[in-house]
This record gives structure tokens, C-alpha cells and sequence, in this order.
């Protein structure tokens, strides 16, 4: 009968130990012989622990689910390979071309540096999935990073000097490489629950006599003295309960879960086999009536797939040949779809922007980049849809413009899992918008100055029409009084005519004073503003007997001469307008000043007019009046708001800001 391989596994553990306590005295004596003989002795069990260390648990890596020990066993096999390389450094062997003594300890500070660094570390892994072939390789690169180091950079701090003399290097590195044990074992006891206790404790008893082995070292002062020789002995000890600590979880336990899961296995297997035959007839029937609700199902399934590759055929063919570039990004920003036309206006291929999300956002013109990055934030953050206008600089350098357009798709719980976009070509529109507005501004330019010149014109009209045809007829008046007053007593037909011919010259004068006035009034410049408002109420009551209410505040030193000039100029034109056409009874003119603001009114009751019809008529019908005002009204920096209906009148509101007709 076969014995439990457990109980055996355990017997031969339990000799271990004897023969560990036995050899370590012993190594101990062989001290007294040869201490090259007892390093030499040391060094070779440390190393054929950590090579048998990875053997094992390489062997049982797929039944052994602990990632720590499987951490563990790699890095201890490097370990290994530093402390092959320590005992031929100190054996003398001329291995090496260096400081032997020197590069000994070098490379038993190293080894130290990789263990206790790899037993903080190996806790931190519990839990989680271990690719060994990748710390392999991790710990294979760490290892010729330290070769290096040492053997060819040879950049790595002195740790003895005169052969036997240790640096503070050393001495603070041992100190140092202890706490990292000590830190090891903190950890080590938090994740104390993922072991079996017994392996808890080998391995605690691994760490600690590797503690007491740096401190052994670190009081070393040179020589090869008790504390050098106990460091190694108990270093010793430490890969003794690291070995057991490996193979009690790593050989023992598996062997012994193994051997009582088969026996439930094989008590299993016989009640599954009393009633496997119940289940498959059983199971039969259910797959019968399975089968046949699937042949259902995938007819139904395969009608709908259909009608989905329909519909889906109906949307590509249409997406394809549309003439905008249309698209559709995940919630991701990465492109689902982007139709054709894509390469026509950014002169890309679809697939690029497929494979490329970010393609779209480098082509926008980097002035327009930061507004398209806020329009899509705004949008994605509303969860609504959104238009923008913006630039983008094909791969010739060429810039087109595009008119973006874009909205969520939501699924049928409300759910975002993507966006549709619409890009337009709009260049040519682009295009014609600038040059249509480089017109409009050539042509305020030419407005601004036709109305000025027009201004000058008008003084220099009216100083002639006051200074040479006014002083014309005055002489004209004098001449034909001295005619008359020397005529003959017999004479009385040409007296009266010469009376007539007076009478008429004055009229010929107070038109010409009138004319002169309406072109230049001087007494706009003379007395202001307000003075003038009402001189040309007082002349249009007086001429178009139409009554008149005015109701003006004075507000000339608000504004400049220029201003104050147009200003008359625009209430002259809508009561010469109301004069010409509006057949009123009354007028009403207001002028005050609210807000910081000039509001002007002209109201009539005539018969008034239809805008949209006006609004139809060709610009040769139209006139210039109301044009000119409404041109005089941007110069002021204002708006003029004309109201009229067919039969209720006419109601004209000029409003400007009082700074800026000063400015004017």
C-alpha cells in the first residue's frame, strides 16, 4: 500500500532541518581550515537553493495560483546568478580583470539590493494576474543593467577599500538593505490572509535571519572576523526557510489538495453516472423544443437582417452621393463614417479620417481651431445639436470655408453613443459676402464724401446766391428807385411799371434769401440748433399752411457742426417729404434727450405710404430722400426708424447716442 505522499514530504522536510542545523556547524568549523573554503561552501548552497527554488515552482507554475511566490522564485534565480559571480570574485579565480575584493562586494551589495528590493516589492502583486515570462525578462534586463554597470561602465560606488577596509557605502547600503527587509515583513504580515500560516512564517524567518545577516556584515570593520563569518552563516539559515517556504506551498499543499479533491472527484462521478441517463432524456426534449423555437428565431432574425441591410443600403447609397461631406463620430470622437464628399472639399480620403480622428481637428484654420474645440465642448455638454462656421487649410495651402452643422444620436433609452455632423463648402459664398462687403464699405466711403462735398457745394451756392445775385439785385432794386423817382411828371405809365418791376425784385430777393438760407443757413452757425429747428418750422407752417406742434429741447452743445449740419439736414428732408407728398393737416416734431440718447420724431396725418410696395420699387423710382437720410443717420453713428400705412400717416424716428454725434 502506498504511503501519503504528504507524510513523506513532511519526513524528508524534517530531516532538512536536522541536516541544515548540522551543516552549518560544520560549515562553521571548515572556517578554521580555510575561510576561501567555508565562502566557497556557502556560496555554492545559497545558489543551489535559488536555482531549485525556480525549478520548482517553474515545474508547478500552472497549479500554483500564489503570484508571490511565483514573483519570488524568478527573482531568487537572478539573485543567484549575482552570487555566482561574488564567489568567483572572491575566490581569487582571476575571473575578472578588476579590484577582485573590490567587485566581490560590489556584487554582494547588488544581490543584496535586488533581494530585499524584490521582497518589498513581491506583496504589492497579490491578487493579480502575473506574467512570469514578463518578469523574466524585466529582471534579466535589471540584471545587465547591473552588470554594466560594474563591469564596464564600472560607475558603481567603491564598497572596499586596501582589500579589506569597508566604505560608508557599504556600511549605510547594509543598514539601508535592511530596512527594506524589515519593510518587507510589515507588508508581508498585512497580506497574511493569502497564505498558509506555516508558509507566513518560514518565510518571516527567511527575512529575519536576513536582517540579523546585514547587520552581521554591517559591523564589519575589515578582516574576516566572527561578524563576517556569522552574516554568511545566517544568510545561510535565511535561504534554508525561504526554500521551505517555497516548496511547503508550492510541492506540499498542492499534493495534498490534489489527493482529497480526487477522491471527491471520483464520488462525483459515480452519482453524476446514476443520473446522467434522467438528464440527457430529459435534455433531449429541451433541445427538440429549443431546435424548434431557434428555426423560428432565425428565420425571424434573418427577415429582419434583411430589412436592416436594406435600410442600411438606402442610407449609405444616399450618404455616398450626397454633395455635403457627412459624418458620424462615436462617443469617443473617433469616426464611425464619413461620406465621399469629403475628398472634395478637404482633398483627404475617407478612410483617413477613419484611421485618423484626430485628422479633422488639424485641418481647421489655427485661428478657428479654439472656436470649433469651445462649439464642441458647449454642444457635447448640452447634449444638443449646434452650427458654426469655420476655416480649413487643405494640403495645397488652399483655405475653404465650412458651414458645420451637428446633433446627438441617442438610442431609444436617451442614451448618447455618438455624433452626426453636416460640413457645407460655403467659399464662394464666403467670398461674395467679403466682396459685397468691401463694396458696401467703398461705397459708405463715396457716400460720406458725395454728402460732404455736397455740404461744400451747397455753402459755396449759397454765398453766391447771398453775395453776388443778392448784391446784383440790390443794385438792380437801386437803380430802377433812381429811374423812377427822376421820370417825368408825363411820365406815369413807366413810374408804375418801374413800380411793378420793385415789387417784383423784392420778391426775386426774399427768394433768393430763402434759397440762400435752405442751402447754408446761417443761422445754424449764428444762434445753433434749436433756433434753426424752428426757423424751418415757422417757414414750412408759414409756406404749406400746415399746422405745426414742436416740442424742442435744446440740444446743439451735444453735438459738433458737422453733426449739427446733418441733423438739420435730415429734419429738413422729412418735412420737405411730408411737404411734397403727404397732403397732412398736422405735423408734430419732438427732439429730447433720454439715456444718453437723441430722439428725433417727425409725425404727420397724411395719406402715407406702403412700405413693402416702396420697398418693391426699382432704385430709379425710389428717390434719394430717404436713402439720404437714412445714410446722414449711420454717419451719426444712429439708427432712423421709418413707420407709415396707407391713409394713417407717416411717423419718422432718428435715434443717436449723444457721445457719438459728438464725435461726428
Amino acid at each position: 500500500m502506498n504511503k501519503h505522499p504528504l507524510r513523506l514530504i513532511q519526513k524528508k522536510i524534517s530531516l532538512l532541518d536536522i541536516s541544515l542545523l548540522l551543516a552549518v556547524v560544520g560549515l562553521y568549523f571548515t572556517s578554521f581550515y580555510s575561510y576561501l573554503l567555508f565562502h566557497a561552501l556557502a556560496e555554492i548552497f545559497r545558489i543551489s537553493v535559488a536555482m531549485a527554488i525556480f525549478m520548482l515552482v517553474w515545474n508547478v507554475r500552472r497549479s500554483l495560483d500564489n503570484t508571490y511566490l511565483m514573483f519570488i522564485s524568478v527573482a531568487y534565480v537572478f539573485v543567484g546568478g549575482l552570487e555566482i559571480l561574488h564567489a568567483l570574485a572572491s575566490q581569487g579565480t582571476g575571473a575578472f580583470a578588476l579590484n577582485e575584493p573590490n567587485l566581490a562586494a560590489q556584487l554582494w551589495i547588488a544581490a543584496r539590493y535586488l533581494e530585499a528590493a524584490s521582497l518589498l516589492f513581491a506583496p504589492m502583486l497579490l491578487g493579480r494576474t502575473l506574467k512570469i515570462r514578463s518578469v523574466i525578462a524585466g529582471y534579466a534586463a535589471a540584471m545587465s543593467l547591473i552588470l554594466t554597470v560594474l563591469l564596464f561602465w564600472r560607475v558603481f560606488p567603491v564598497c572596499i577599500v586596501n582589500g579589506v577596509v569597508p566604505t560608508p557605502f557599504m556600511i549605510v547600503s547594509e543598514s539601508l538593505i535592511g530596512l527594506f527587509f524589515m519593510g518587507s515583513i510589515v507588508l508581508l504580515v498585512k497580506k497574511r490572509d493569502r497564505f498558509d500560516p506555516q508558509v507566513v512564517r518560514a518565510l518571516g524567518a527567511s527575512i529575519v535571519f536576513s536582517i540579523l545577516s546585514e547587520l552581521s556584515i554591517a559591523l564589519y570593520v575589515g578582516g574576516r572576523g566572527f561578524p563576517f563569518l556569522l552574516g554568511h552563516s545566517l544568510k545561510i539559515i535565511a535561504y534554508y526557510f525561504i526554500y521551505k517556504a517555497i516548496v511547503e506551498t508550492g510541492l506540499a499543499k498542492p499534493l495534498a489538495v490534489l489527493y482529497r479533491n480526487l477522491k471527491a472527484s471520483e464520488e462525483a462521478v459515480a452519482k453524476l453516472n446514476a443520473e446522467l441517463d434522467v438528464r440527457v432524456k430529459e435534455r433531449t426534449e429541451d433541445l427538440r423544443k429549443a431546435n424548434k423555437f431557434l428555426r423560428l428565431e432565425i428565420n425571424d432574425r434573418r427577415r429582419v437582417e434583411e430589412e436592416l441591410r436594406n435600410s442600411e443600403e438606402k442610407y449609405r447609397v444616399v450618404a455616398d452621393n450626397t454633395y455635403d461631406w457627412e459624418w458620424w463620430r462615436d462617443s469617443r470622437g473617433n469616426f464611425i463614417y464619413s461620406s465621399p464628399a469629403c475628398k472634395r472639399i478637404t482633398d483627404y480620403e475617407a478612410d483617413e479620417y477613419v484611421a485618423d480622428p484626430d485628422l479633422l481637428l488639424r485641418i481647421i484654420h489655427p485661428d478657428d481651431r479654439p472656436h470649433f474645440i469651445s462649439h464642441q465642448n458647449s454642444v457635447e455638454a448640452a447634449r444638443t445639436s449646434g452650427e458654426i462656421e469655420f476655416r480649413i487649410v487643405r494640403p495645397d495651402g488652399s483655405v475653404r470655408w465650412m458651414a458645420h452643422a451637428c446633433q446627438p444620436v441617442v438610442n431609444a433609452d436617451g442614451d448618447i453613443f455618438g455624433r452626426r455632423g453636416s460640413n457645407r463648402d460655403i467659399t464662394e459664398r464666403k467670398t461674395a459676402e467679403e466682396s459685397l462687403r468691401e463694396s458696401e464699405i467703398q461705397l459708405r466711403h463715396l457716400s460720406s464724401q458725395i454728402l460732404t462735398a455736397q455740404e461744400t457745394e451747397r455753402r459755396r451756392i449759397s454765398r453766391e446766391l447771398h453775395d453776388d445775385l443778392g448784391g446784383a439785385l440790390a443794385v438792380l432794386k437801386l437803380r430802377t428807385s433812381f429811374i423812377e423817382k427822376n421820370l417825368r411828371p408825363g411820365q406815369g405809365d413807366l413810374r408804375e411799371e418801374c413800380r411793378q418791376i420793385l415789387e417784383h425784385i423784392d420778391q426775386v430777393i426774399d427768394n433768393v434769401a430763402r434759397l440762400s438760407r435752405d442751402l447754408s443757413p446761417s443761422i445754424l452757425e449764428d444762434l445753433g440748433l434749436v433756433p434753426a429747428f424752428r426757423r424751418l418750422v415757422d417757414n414750412f407752417a408759414k409756406v404749406h399752411k400746415i399746422n405745426v406742434v414742436s416740442d424742442l429741447v435744446d440740444v446743439g452743445a451735444s453735438f459738433s457742426k458737422d453733426s449739427q449740419i446733418m441733423l438739420y439736414r435730415i429734419f429738413q428732408e422729412a418735412l420737405t417729404n411730408i411737404g411734397k407728398h403727404a397732403r397732412a393737416g398736422n405735423v408734430s416734431v419732438r427732439v429730447r434727450i433720454e439715456n444718453g440718447k437723441l430722439h428725433f420724431s417727425v409725425e404727420d396725418d397724411g395719406r402715407g405710404f406702403d412700405r413693402d410696395d416702396a420697398e418693391m420699387k426699382k432704385a430709379s423710382e425710389k428717390g434719394l430722400g430717404l436713402a439720404t437720410m437714412i445714410e446722414r443717420a449711420r454717419m451719426l453713428g444712429g439708427t432712423l426708424d421709418i413707420w407709415s400705412e396707407a391713409g394713417k400717416g407717416t411717423r419718422i424716428v432718428l435715434v443717436i447716442p449723444v457721445g457719438e454725434g459728438k464725435g461726428a
